[in-house]
């Protein structure tokens, strides 16, 4: 590597924890009492910081990657993130609100490495899977109040999940959870009923 090469890298680099220094900052300026580890990612458009809703009390942990687009590429749908009082996003939980909402209600919590994904690609023959559309037909999260999600678990596009329902560890959610209910597997799938 050159001298330029390694000059060009260590800018760019730079630019990026500015960048992503910022976006942390004008979320914990503007939510006071939201507890954002220093690692966690926080990744919207500028201007799309009304496209996120904090509760009072949310707890963010080390290197959670938080990523909301307003307006994403793929998908006309918009994309939005709402987190009720109390919630917990655990350590390297990635949630990703493009192409869709994600909520979650008072409360809960999304154990360590889960993903939580808002909309996914379109399979359409002949296209690279990256560059296809996305489902708008199938988007968005809903997690209600005092759920449990278990570590490494998966929640895709669609997935309504009720208040007081727990998902067991490694599960992957793509349906609607009843409240109240165990759900574990891959895919998830009712266990017992827990109230």
């Amino acid at each position: 590597m050159t001298i330029v090469g390694l000059a060009r890298t260590l800018v760019g680099d730079g630019r990026l924890h500015a960048a992503r220094w910022v976006l942390r900052l004008r979320i914990r300026l503007r939510h006071p009492t939201l507890f954002s580890d220093p690692t966690a990612i926080w990744d919207y458009g500028y201007s799309d910081i009304d496209a996120i809703s904090l509760g009072e009390r949310v707890w963010v942990g080390a290197f959670a990657e938080v990523i909301v687009q307003r307006h994403a590429r793929y998908s006309r749908v918009e994309g939005r993130l709402r987190l009720e009082d109390g919630v917990v996003i655990s350590t390297g939980v990635n949630l990703r609100a493009a192409g869709g909402a994600i909520q979650v209600g008072a409360g809960s919590v999304i154990s360590q490495h889960c993903v939580v994904v808002a909309a996914n690609h379109k399979l359409e023959p002949g296209l690279a899977r990256i560059h296809t559309p996305w489902d708008e037909t199938r988007c968005g999260v809903e997690i209600g109040a005092n759920v449990w999600i278990g570590a490494g678990s998966v929640v895709l596009p669609g997935a309504r999940i009720g208040d007081n329902a727990v998902i067991a560890a490694g599960s992957v959610v793509q349906s609607e959870v009843p409240a109240g209910e165990l759900w574990g597997g891959v895919p998830a799938r009712y266990i017992k009923t827990i109230e």
